[in-house]
């Protein structure tokens, strides 16, 4: 089962990470300065109702700082932690977590197909 969730993942990571590649290469050719995209600008460009609904979701339901009032303390999750997960690279940052679950998955795989012909 988890293989199965794992090769799912991996795959969606892998189309996402395509389709990052092809957004900054898209940008190269209309005249953009060469470099990449960051994973904000990206998600932005597919879907910029979603980023915004996500900050409004996260900082008003998830954050704990927003649901105890007790805590009286600043919004600390999407602010000093999303945020900068959305200004890293979007290439580079999704091909490292694609191998890093591609590498899970084949670790996965082959401890199973190990386990089943001793």
């Amino acid at each position: 089962m988890l293989s199965v969730l794992s090769f799912i993942i991996l795959i969606l990571f892998f189309v996402i990470t395509i389709f990052s590649t092809s957004y900054d290469v898209h940008l190269l050719i209309n005249g953009k300065e060469p470099s990449f995209s960051s994973i904000g600008e990206f998600w932005f460009a597919l879907s910029p109702t979603s980023l915004q609904i996500s900050e409004a979701i996260v900082s008003r339901y998830i954050d704990p700082c927003s649901l105890f009032t007790a805590l009286d303390c600043d919004p600390l999750l999407w602010h000093p932690i999303i945020s900068s997960f959305l200004l890293m690279p979007s290439t580079p940052s999704l091909l490292v977590i694609s191998i890093f679950i591609l590498w899970i998955y084949r670790r996965n795989t082959r401890k199973k197909f190990s386990n089943y012909y001793s």
